[in-house]
This record gives structure tokens, C-alpha cells and sequence, in this order.
């Protein structure tokens, strides 16, 4: 386990869907690295990198473009990322955290406010919420915030990123 490190977590049950987390993050990085999208039940979810510690995405990337920072976040550097063709890590990403650009790199991905991070912020995502929905935590305080209603809404979520097979529950 990847002790100590941390990342974010949304209680999706304290989510208002306003959409406030992509626009700060869009401000600061041009390409969203978390981004909004809409239920099949009409309720605006963000979708975000959540820095597996065993991240699918860093092992079927072949050009090594996605690795750990002093922190423990998974980042992508964009130089090894240019060209590539198969985008084996969009499809990797159980959270559908990555995101398609149009800006010479493949994809985008959240590298929890990596340049914050460096001078002692935190990610502006947790610090615009207006709800306190997101939040930077330690990845073994996780388990302790879950609450029936945010496990509910966490599961809605994951129907609507990998939706169920038909006959198979």
C-alpha cells in the first residue's frame, strides 16, 4: 500500500453538480483535469483521477508516460505521451479519468495541482468546492469518511462510468 500518500475523494452524496471544480481547474490548465458529465438520471457528476495504487493506466502504457511523483500522485509527462496512437490508458481507467485533447498531447489527466503541490497548496478543485464535496486526504482516511448515503451515490457513479452487463449484476 502506498502509505501516507494521498488524493482526492469526492462524497458524490454532498455533490450539488455545479460544476464549480471543472471551471477552476479549467482556469488554471486550459484542458479540464476533472471534468463534468450528465447521469443517464440528469445529475452532473465530476469524473476524476482517483491515483490508484495499483493505477491499470501506468501498466498498459507503453511509452512510460505515466508515473509516480514524490508524493505518490500518477502524472503524465507529456513528452513521452505525444503520439501515441492506442490510448490503452483511457480504456484502462475504471473512473474514466482521462481526457481527450486537442492540444498535441494525447490525453489530460488530473496530477492533483501538481504546480500547487510545489508551493505548499493543495488542489484548487478541494479548495473551490463550494460544498465540500471533494477533499485531499490520506488514501487510508478514505474508508473512515464513507458514509451508506456517499457508498449509494459512489455506486450510481460507477453504473454510469461501466454500466452493468444485461443478466450480470
Amino acid at each position: 500500500m502506498l502509505e501516507g500518500t494521498r488524493t482526492l475523494h469526492i462524497d458524490y452524496s454532498k455533490c450539488i453538480g455545479c460544476e464549480t471544480c471543472e471551471a477552476v481547474c479549467k482556469f488554471l490548465y486550459d484542458t479540464p483535469r476533472i471534468t463534468m458529465t450528465r447521469t443517464t438520471e440528469g445529475i452532473m457528476i465530476p469524473l476524476y483521477c482517483k491515483h490508484c495504487e495499483k493505477a491499470a493506466c501506468m501498466n498498459v502504457c507503453s511509452r512510460g508516460a505515466l508515473n509516480r511523483d514524490r508524493d505518490g500522485a500518477v502524472v503524465l509527462q507529456p513528452m513521452l505521451c505525444r503520439g501515441c496512437e492506442t490510448r490503452n490508458c483511457v480504456m484502462a481507467c475504471p473512473y474514466a479519468a482521462f481526457f481527450a485533447t486537442c492540444s498535441g498531447v494525447a490525453v489530460a489527466k488530473c496530477d492533483l495541482c501538481a504546480s500547487r503541490r510545489a508551493i505548499g497548496l493543495g488542489p484548487a478543485c478541494v479548495d473551490m468546492c463550494p460544498c465540500g464535496a471533494i477533499l485531499y486526504v490520506d488514501r487510508d482516511e478514505i474508508a473512515k469518511l464513507e458514509t451508506t448515503e456517499s457508498q449509494k451515490a459512489h455506486q450510481r457513479v460507477m453504473d454510469h462510468i461501466r454500466p452493468p452487463r444485461c443478466g450480470k449484476e
